[in-house]
């Protein structure tokens, strides 16, 4: 997550092989070449700690 980025709410992954992508806070949206199978781990990890995320995400991004 990065300060003044653009919207929507999002967090940054990027996978040992250098690949990126951004995945929606809110909708967990996959923007990136990257398949959910790949990143299910964290998927579930930004679903579990999503009010966190978006406080952050306010706080970065005001």
């Amino acid at each position: 997550m990065y300060a003044g980025d653009h919207l929507l709410p999002h967090v940054h992954i990027q996978l040992t092989d250098g690949r990126e992508c951004t995945v929606e806070i809110v909708s967990l949206k996959i923007v990136g070449r990257i398949t959910t199978r790949e990143i299910r781990e964290e998927l579930r990890w930004i679903e579990s700690n999503r009010a966190l995320l978006l406080s952050e995400w306010r706080r970065l991004n005001p």
